[in-house]
């Protein structure tokens, strides 16, 4: 049996649940009195005692799959219950690949409210000889002890009688089950089981090596180096309000420690600088699933506070309704000075910010924290719209005029024309508009017109209006169009899935990141051809997913707090 696409997959299955789960109850609420938005029957994962307080990611289903499904079918149309049925299915299968378990036989029976999965360690047998290793942990709490029990009993007896060599290990009171692979006794120091099980507090564990369970046990016993005894953790969750039916908790420096393939910290740094912690809940709503984030930082008393807004800003009055990508708040040179100063301790996050702004300086000319973000102390929106006949996106930017708003103008002019570009103005919808064009050569039909192989056209690479309070940005003149359009007829704020979500997320918040999945996933696929295999695994989340919009709220006591709804059909 190999695990290794077992833990894999069983990431998007949990979130794939997590999903169907928020359908499940949105049944439930319409057709029905009893308000079961409240959550799962459990807040916290009891899991997370066996988890080291190092481990860079643990994600947790809080409630029981069967439970999800059993309401789903219940109140789901009649037409579409034989569909809800198959996904469920689907995932369920998912979760088992390439093991010998079956759901309904080996798991159903005694599997309780709690599925947590752990990276427990980015390298948990710390030999740099034979690579990186993570220690991987699966805790799923049982119902019933003794069948539970007697399931790890028939599951080890079949590999006996299939001529396996088995070792049942005493360690601390409780019996580790695994198999010796065929190399041990040639080269013990490449010891390397495929699966190690044992049951500890009424959970059923499985890792990777009988390495990560004598860990997990430790961890029970020492509670200091448990994540659930982590105050960092707990600081996290008593910021998350409410019921929930999932939990992820993620530790950056871990986490980069993990992708970059670097040294994981030892025992001995337990009680190293701290490092940026989130914990996030997902709730389930009417409408799908409702996140909330606590992200805690290192102390930073440089960290600007960003003001809070009480309602959408009126520069959305420009952005189109069909835009597929929204941010909008106040005072972009202050939440850049945030952004930038909380990322300063991730080094990975750091570098990839600082090489995409120095590309698009390269590119553009324009430096966009001392050119754009500088003097945007106002109102502010951005927005990514289709175009569906050039198959293109194209970029609306919204900002509210400063006293520096003519400087900024004169500099961006004076790039555009070191770049090659003319400017010119022309009128539209009774506005001036000033573009930044530049010639180009396209081939022609010579059936159409004969003796001639190219023909000069002027292409608009940026276009400019100033109008009322408010300086528009847009990479063509049908998109700046769109603009003038939407402050005279129907704009972004009509827009349905994000008026639903302003009823939903906190009222007073630093503004809207708004993203239509359903409507803009053809166009990052093609832009990003690698995401297919990203949303294969979870194809019946994505399949779900309508748009998901994102406020931050507030910050106290280092913690910074922000709510989504991840809107589901």
């Amino acid at each position: 049996m190999k695990l290794r696409a077992f833990f894999t997959i069983l990431i998007a299955g949990v979130f794939t649940l997590l999903s169907l789960s928020g359908g499940a109850f949105y049944w439930l609420f319409t057709h029905t009195p009893l308000n079961l938005l409240q959550g799962g029957p459990i807040t916290t994962p009891s899991g997370a005692m066996f988890v080291s307080k190092n481990s860079p990611l643990m994600i947790s289903l809080l409630v029981n799959p069967d439970r999800v499904e059993a309401l789903n079918q219940v109140f789901t149309p009649p037409t579409q219950r034989a569909i809800a049925h198959s996904e469920f299915n689907q995932i369920k299968q998912s979760l088992l690949t390439n093991t010998d378990f079956n759901y309904g036989r080996d798991i159903q029976p005694w599997l309780g409210n709690e599925i947590t999965l752990a990276v427990t360690n980015s390298d948990f047998d710390r030999d740099n000889q034979n690579g990186q290793k993570p220690g991987l942990l699966l805790a799923m709490a049982s119902k019933n002890p003794v069948k539970s029990q007697d399931f790890l009993e028939v599951y080890w007896q079949k590999r006996v009688l299939a001529g396996e060599d088995i070792i049942f290990e005493p360690y601390k009171g409780v019996k580790i089950i695994y198999k010796q692979p065929d190399s041990f006794l040639d080269n013990p120091s490449k010891f390397s089981p495929d699966l190690a099980t044992a049951i500890v507090n009424k959970f059923v564990l499985f890792a990777n090596d009988p390495k990560v369970l004598r860990n997990a046990i430790n961890n029970l016993q020492a509670v200091n180096w448990s994540l659930n005894n982590a105050p960092e953790y707990q600081r996290t969750l008593g910021q998350l309000e409410g019921g929930r039916v999932g939990l992820i908790y993620l530790n950056f420096n871990q986490l980069t420690n993990w992708i970059t393939q670097g040294k994981p910290n030892d025992k001995e740094e337990i009680e190293s600088p701290l490092s940026s912690i989130l914990t996030l809940a997902l709730a389930t709503h009417k409408e799908g699933l409702l996140a909330q984030t606590a992200l805690l930082a290192p102390s930073n008393p440089q960290l600007p506070k960003v003001s809070l807004l009480s309602k959408p800003v009126k520069a959305l009055q420009y952005i189109p309704p069909n835009s597929f990508l929204v941010a909008a708040s106040s005072n972009l040179n202050q939440l850049w000075q945030a952004v930038s100063t909380g990322l300063s301790d991730n080094d990975i996050l750091e570098k990839i910010l600082t090489q995409t702004l120095a590309d698009l300086k390269i590119s553009s000319g324009i430096d966009l924290p001392e050119d754009i973000f500088s003097w945007v102390k106002g109102e502010y929106a951005l927005a990514l719209l289709p175009r569906l006949e050039q198959k293109q996106t194209d970029v609306i930017f919204v900002a509210e005029k400063s006293d520096e708003s003519p400087d900024v103008m004169k500099k961006l002019n004076a790039i555009a024309q070191e770049k090659g570009y003319s400017i010119g103005s022309f009128n539209l919808e009774e506005q001036t508009i000033s573009a930044w064009t530049q010639l180009t050569t396209n081939p022609v039909n010579k059936s159409e017109q004969p003796g001639k192989s190219n023909v000069i056209k002027t292409e608009a690479k940026a276009v400019h209006a100033t109008v009322d309070n408010y300086e528009i940005f847009t990479t063509s003149v049908e998109s700046i169009a769109d603009a003038l359009k939407a402050a005279k007829t129907v704009s972004f704020v009509s827009n349905a899935n994000f008026t639903k979500s302003g009823e939903v997320l906190p009222p007073e918040n630093h503004g809207y990141f708004y993203l239509d999945w359903a409507e803009s996933h053809g166009s990052w696929e093609r832009q990003f051809p690698l995401l297919r295999l990203v949303e294969l695994p979870a194809k019946p989340f994505f399949d779900h997913l309508r748009s998901i919009s994102l406020t931050s709220i507030d910050q106290k006591d280092e913690i910074r707090r922000a709510s989504a709804l991840i809107k589901l059909q």
